[in-house]
């Protein structure tokens, strides 16, 4: 494969370079730092929150020491840890907050809301599947009953429809979250999750920001995506290169130049490996 003089790796990270044990091996660390050897950039781009994106997944593969550069919230945070500072650090406002407080709270069975700040969960009660996260991504997770409890600053929100979901209760959703749609994007994940993000950041915005913060274009790099779900489909319409996971969605694959292995057989780093190194 003919590469150009620089070259940055994006990749997602749960069901893609992560192990579903949630955890890095160890050949996907050793490749990692092949990669920045190089001088190649392989920058995490994920939808986990901001202190376990930088202050645990970026610190297993030993970004902070190797001068890399991560996306956390699916882009609305990125931090080059070269330069100490951030890149991107984005929040939606507490106007929009309370806004979808209002439309959702009380409305038990019709919507599900996680609002995702950069160390909490916030849900209106306890759920299976959030408090599986926050355990995961070892943050806090609090049931709130009144706007006020949200009291830190959210990066964006997802929104679980109704089971059974029909096409009135979706046309509903977008009836009802309308008000919103200036200041955020409502990205499709399924019929029934939403994902309510800032205006235009997404996993395809970091591609641009990043080539952008490193003064570099299209000219003169070659970009790779590594993904395996809903979340993934900006980021393949971004990079030159999307490589899907034989793990993910089949309509990802479909759209991929390249697919390779599933993230428990080191998909990304065999590929890295074989095709960029």
């Amino acid at each position: 494969m003919k590469l150009k003089d620089n070259v940055i790796i994006f990749s997602d990270l749960d069901g893609t370079a992560l192990g579903s044990n949630h955890e890095f091996s160890d050949f996907t660390k050793d490749i990692v730092k092949k990669v920045y050897e190089k001088n190649y950039y392989f920058i995490p781009v994920t939808a986990r929150c901001t202190k376990d994106t930088f202050e645990q997944q970026s610190k297993y593969l030993e970004l902070d020491k190797l001068n890399g550069i991560a996306a956390a919230n699916n882009g609305t945070h990125i931090y080059d840890f070269k330069t100490k500072k951030w890149i991107k650090q984005e929040y939606i406002s507490r106007e929009v907050l309370k806004e979808i407080f209002e439309i959702t709270f009380g409305k038990i069975g019709k919507y599900k809301v996680h609002f995702i700040g950069d160390d909490i969960y916030y849900v209106y009660g306890e759920g299976e599947n959030s408090r599986y996260w926050s355990d995961v991504m070892k943050i806090d997770y609090k049931v709130v009953e009144s706007f006020e409890e949200i009291d830190k600053r959210i990066n964006h929100i997802t929104i679980i429809l109704e089971k059974n979901t029909t096409e009135n209760s979706i046309q509903e959703f977008y009836k009802d979250f309308f008000p919103i749609t200036n200041e955020l994007d409502i990205i499709k994940y399924t019929d029934r999750v939403y994902e309510l993000a800032i205006k235009g950041i997404h996993k395809g915005s970091v591609v641009k920001e990043i080539i952008n913060h490193l003064g570099l274009d299209k000219s003169n790099t070659t970009t790779f995506g590594f993904g395996d779900s809903f979340n993934d489909f900006e980021l393949a319409a971004q990079v030159d290169n999307f490589v899907a996971m034989e793990n993910g969605l089949d309509e990802l694959k479909e759209k991929a130049a390249y697919v390779t292995k599933t993230n428990d057989e080191n998909g990304v780093a065999e590929f890295i490996k074989e095709n960029i190194l």
